[in-house]
């Protein structure tokens, strides 16, 4: 099977787009913790929320990968129809985690521009 150049490129929009996302998250959310915390602990929050984002969307998307087929199949034997697709889901833990890299780096980088 030979490599699509196309599908890679739409992957690396897709994934710089959705990181430049996670990346305003993380310095708004850093800055706007900044009303109730130190710059410390505002950053340190927005670093933790954002590896939880990444975590959970890391986490999810491997097991839509393992499992997708096997939940598609369960679903199509019990004739129990609620939309969920394998790819639906790749797709949806995919924005997930490389927004929740974004975050994760931007939230970094927040705290490093701060001093902490």
């Amino acid at each position: 099977m030979a490599a699509d150049p196309g599908r890679y490129r739409r992957l690396t929009v897709a994934a710089a787009r959705w990181s430049a996302v996670g990346a305003v998250i993380g310095v708004a959310l850093s800055v706007a913790l900044l009303s109730v915390a130190s710059p410390k602990g505002a950053t340190d929050t927005a670093f933790a929320l954002g590896a939880l984002i990444l975590g959970f969307g890391v986490t999810a998307w491997s097991t839509a990968v393992g499992l997708g087929r096997t939940i598609e199949g369960t679903q199509e034997r019990l004739d129990v129809s609620s939309g969920w697709t394998e790819a639906s889901a790749r797709q949806a833990f995919f924005v997930l985690s490389w927004a929740g890299a974004g975050w994760v780096v931007a939230a970094a980088l927040t705290s490093i521009a701060l001093g902490v």
